[in-house]
């Protein structure tokens, strides 16, 4: 009797020992799908160029005339900011609408890279007829910001992370740009070289 109940054990053992190998085999033996990978050509490619960006309000494009002499290696290039060219945005951070004009330079005549931007602001030859022709109260926002920045661009050589400026504002009134130093100077010239200084990179 013990020998036919050792018999029956063994053979019990066997069958889920068997039972047991055959649930391994199958998970083993489901399909692996492999997860497609894309090719060198649909990986997006990106390159790093040193880029200079500058915003300036509306009102700076129409009292003066600001000049842009572009650095890139031996290369040098002037641009005069205009709002035809740049990116209008409206800034509503003193719950008013402004507009500013963003302006990005990645490259001089097919190379690459900026490495300084030098600035020159000048009155506009009409600065006063267009100062005294605005009412005395009226705000005058003198908004404006520059940097130089690593800008990615695609292959297309369209920048991918174009991101805002930081800002300098200021708030006159007509009256007040007009006002005479004392030092041979008005406010707005005082206010374009102060925009200079802001402005080169």
């Amino acid at each position: 009797m013990k020998k036919f109940l050792s018999k029956i054990m063994f053979a019990t053992v066997a069958v889920l020992s068997v039972a047991g190998f055959t649930s391994c085999n199958n998970a083993d033996d489901d399909p692996i799908v492999p997860v497609p990978q894309p090719t060198a050509q649909e990986q997006p490619k990106y390159q790093q160029v040193p880029a200079y960006v500058t915003a300036v309000s509306e009102s700076i494009l129409n009292m003066y005339d600001v000049k842009v002499t572009l650095h890139s290696g031996d290369k040098s290039q002037d641009v005069i900011l205009a709002k035809a060219d740049g990116q209008a945005v409206d800034d509503n951070s003193e719950g008013k609408t402004v507009t500013c004009y963003k302006f990005m330079f990645t490259e001089i005549d097919g190379q690459k890279g900026i490495s300084a931007a030098e600035v020159k602001v000048t009155p506009k030859a009409d600065i006063k007829t267009t100062l005294a022709s605005m009412p005395e109260n009226e705000t005058i926002y003198v908004m404006y910001g520059a940097e130089m920045l690593m800008a990615s661009i695609d292959a297309n050589g369209k920048v991918v992370n174009a991101r805002g400026v930081f800002m300098h504002r200021n708030y006159v009134v007509p009256t007040k740009m007009m006002q005479d130093m004392g030092n041979g100077k008005f406010v707005y010239e005082a206010e374009a070289e102060l925009l200079e200084t802001f402005l080169n990179k």
